[in-house]
């Protein structure tokens, strides 16, 4: 049969170990891959309810979700966290509003910007130099931001970031509210911090108005199955219902809600064996990796401030890049990183993990490891976001402008007029309404082929600007 896709998916299941989202794990979890996937394959039928008028079965089970994790309200996104997203801004935001927002936001928030017609005011996370990664955001950038700009509407940030770095949003949550702000947290790699054994505390209880989960990155749920939790009385179930109909398709899939509902009860059933099985494994294994490895790194935060179902390997004193050892990785050992960078790869860990998949990553590590050398330390990634407070231009004016094309080496000074970014994780370089500078260009040369948001053509890079 000529079909592929579908031939390469069942192939590629079959022969890969995956460290990489979603987090089932090819359903090699609670059962999922002897289920009848298709029977759960409904609509707004009589008794099934509906996610926009919820007051039957998916109110029952939205509610236990919400008792789950310790929110006032919970919603069943299935167009991902990127509409938890836009749902969220939509709902808190006015046209000519501003918000404060981290320039290491995932690129769906300045589709949010656009359509509500908001401007951002930008905050930098720390950077962080020996790890040559982006780190939390203060409560300090953040205090200072909404003094300078007090008029904004509040703040969206990241936490964990992509690779696992946790802020402090109890203070964070402080600060914003002391200035009666709303605080909205992107986490969505943090959807698993509900099984809490290792894991730090979710947003969701550390006074975030508005969190956004991605099951499906992080716990054993199908791709774009997500959460939007609403945490306090600053933000209405109905406004969030209201923008999120707008933006999300009016036939959610009954498929990704009921199994959102299903993983909700295996975990409650299930906790002391997860436990077990997946996170007393995981400790184990990054202990031994951080005693063992003599030249690759695992990268190690602190234990409040960070989620050690990343794991992050270095290869930033030795004489192979990030991208050579996810190669190696896969041609030699049959394992998938999420995410290979010029210093370090990323490898995503969930409780579909077992003793099995862990132990084989952990062996493959100390046998590339052996095989390499030490070097001297390798130049360090310049972070390319800028370290400033600073109001944007409003992204929907951009949006809509007159555009054009223009090589690279023409660019130095004109408003981009989209997001060129690293996909993943999708985290804009330049932002859409940002000036290019020659920081910008040296870096868009330099990662050319690994970049979204740039034209190549006969191997010319070509930029879409505004005047």
């Amino acid at each position: 049969m000529k079909a592929p896709l579908y031939n390469r998916l069942i192939e590629y299941s079959s022969l890969k170990t995956a460290f990489h989202m979603p987090g089932h794990k090819f359903g090699s979890i609670a059962g999922l891959n002897q289920m009848n996937i298709a029977i759960l394959d409904n609509t707004e039928t009589i008794g099934m309810d509906n996610l926009y008028e919820a007051e039957g079965i998916i109110k029952e089970a939205m509610e236990l979700m919400a008792e789950f994790y310790g929110a006032r309200h919970s919603i069943f996104l299935t167009n991902g966290s990127t509409v938890g997203i836009l749902s969220s801004v939509l709902a808190t935001c006015r046209e000519g509003d501003q918000l404060i927002v981290a320039r290491n936001a995932h690129h769906s928030v300045w589709s949010a910007l656009v359509l509500a017609g908001v401007s951002p005011i930008y905050i930098s996370p720390k950077y962080l130099v020996e790890e040559d990664i982006l780190g939390e955001i203060s409560a300090i950038t953040i205090e200072r931001a909404l003094e300078q700009y007090p008029a904004a509407k509040g703040v969206l940030i990241v936490s964990p970031t992509y690779e696992g770095v946790v802020s402090d949003i109890k203070a964070i949550a402080e600060v914003v509210h002391k200035h009666n702000k709303i605080l909205i947290v992107d986490e969505a790699h943090g959807a698993h911090f509900i099984l809490e054994d290792g894991f730090p505390t979710s947003s969701i209880k550390n006074g975030a108005d508005i969190v956004i989960n991605s099951m499906h990155k992080t716990l054993p749920a199908l791709t774009q199955s997500a959460l939007l939790h609403i945490c306090s009385e600053k933000i209405s179930y109905e406004q969030i219902i209201e923008a999120l109909r707008m933006v999300q398709t009016s036939s959610p899939s009954y498929v990704m809600m009921g199994l959102m509902d299903y993983i909700r009860a295996y975990i409650v059933q299930n906790k002391s064996q997860i436990k077990h099985n997946y996170i007393e494994c995981l400790i184990e294994v990054r202990r031994n990796l951080i005693s063992n490895l003599n030249n690759l790194r695992l990268i190690e935060c602190s234990a409040e401030r960070y989620d050690i179902s990343k794991i992050i390997i270095s290869t930033h004193y030795t004489n192979i890049k990030g991208y050579d050892l996810a190669d190696i990785l896969d041609k030699k050992f049959d394992i998938i990183v999420e995410a290979a960078l010029e210093n370090y790869i990323i490898l995503m860990t969930t409780m579909a993990d077992t003793h099995i998949s862990l132990m084989k990553l952990q062996e493959a590590l100390l046998k590339i490891d052996m095989s390499i050398q030490k070097s001297g330390e390798r130049k360090a990634i310049k972070p390319f976001i800028i370290d400033k407070i600073s109001l944007g231009e409003n992204p929907r004016k951009i949006f809509y402008s007159q555009k054009e094309y223009l090589e690279i080496n023409q660019c130095t000074g004109y408003i981009s007029t989209k997001n060129i970014m690293l996909y993943p994780p999708g985290i804009p370089i330049v932002a859409i309404g940002e000036r290019i500078t020659e920081q910008n260009i040296d870096f868009i040369n330099k990662f050319k082929d690994r970049l979204q948001g740039i034209k190549l053509v006969d191997n010319k890079i070509l930029i879409e600007i505004t005047k």
